[in-house]
């Protein structure tokens, strides 16, 4: 009897779909990496600067990959949840961020030692 368990739950684990079809069309990796590092130096310059249009912002960023917004959307929906490609989609937009500005892997390292009362890696620095 144990055994018609364990057997029913490795078909039951090796029978499920993924949590969100792959879509059509999906950026590669390397693409994303490029796009949420533009973002992310967007959202400083708009932290620092203040008066920058965002939206105006955002569309400069996918029109230089060219790209749809739906395309972007629908790409990081499904990178989501996929946490093992996500987390090394957003390692690589972390280097490509280093690699723009030297002062910035200074910034990010103190981030990454810092940690608030919960013991977790501030949102800024992941």
């Amino acid at each position: 009897m144990k055994y018609l368990f364990y057997i029913s739950m490795i078909f039951c684990v090796l029978s499920c779909e993924e949590a969100i079809q792959k879509p059509e069309h999906i950026l590669p990796e390397e693409k994303m990496s490029e796009i949420i590092a533009d973002f992310a130096i967007n959202d400083q310059s708009y932290n620092i600067g203040g008066n920058i249009n965002t939206e105006n912002a955002t569309r400069f960023i996918l029109k230089k990959y060219n790209i749809k917004g739906q395309l972007f959307s629908d790409s990081y929906k499904y990178y989501m949840t996929k946490p093992e490609d996500l987390k090394d989609i957003m390692n690589k937009a972390q280097d490509i961020i280093k690699s723009k500005d030297p002062k910035a892997e200074a910034y990010i390292n103190k981030k990454l030692k810092e940690t608030n009362a919960n013991g977790t890696v501030p949102a800024q620095a992941r």
